[in-house]
Parts: structure tokens; C-alpha cells; sequence
């Protein structure tokens, strides 16, 4: 093994511990509302790789969506309820975030 296949297999895992996903794999998707509940989908996979501070403006993001939902039908307030994770492929998942619609 040359110096530089080394070189290339010490450096790849630091090069790729730096990689984050973009924001825009991070939005909030409105999956489901019954004017008693609204779920709201992130990408699970991109949740995974992102840092700390990108996954709680995820969540942020995810809570503000549920707000501006809930505030569409007869009760006004959302509250988070619960969390799931849902498989959508052999290694993907979309993390679903139940809010219920409070008076």
C-alpha cells in the first residue's frame, strides 16, 4: 500500500464526518391534519447526518408548521404530542412528529 492510499484512507472518514446535509432536505412536510391533529414528516436519514444545532431548527421549523396548520381549523393551539419513525425504503426513514390542535 502506497503513502498515499494511507494518506486517503486516514483522511476520508474526517472528510466525510464534515459533510452535512442541506437545509432543504431538512423542511417539514405536512402529512397529515384532521383539524384535531396535524403530523408533520423530516427526513429521518438527513436528521442523522445533520448537526445538532440544524436538527433543532428542523424541529423549530416542524413546531412553527404545526402552528400555522392548526391555527387554520376550529382549534387554534398545537401541542406536541409524539414522535415515530416510519420506514420508507430498506435504509430510509421519515421521522413523524403528532401535534394535537388545542383550544
Amino acid at each position: 500500500m502506497t503513502n498515499l492510499t494511507r494518506a486517503a484512507f486516514v483522511m476520508l472518514p474526517l472528510w466525510l464526518a464534515g459533510c452535512e446535509m442541506p437545509a432543504a432536505q431538512l423542511d417539514p412536510v405536512v402529512a397529515s391534519f384532521n383539524e384535531a391533529s396535524v403530523g408533520i414528516q423530516l427526513n429521518g436519514n438527513a436528521m442523522d447526518f445533520s448537526s445538532a444545532e440544524a436538527r433543532a431548527g428542523a424541529v423549530a421549523r416542524a413546531d412553527a408548521k404545526a402552528a400555522e396548520i392548526c391555527s387554520r381549523g376550529p382549534n387554534r393551539r398545537a401541542e406536541f404530542a409524539s414522535t415515530r419513525n416510519l420506514p420508507t425504503g430498506d435504509y430510509s426513514y421519515v421521522q413523524e412528529r403528532l401535534y394535537l390542535c388545542l383550544r
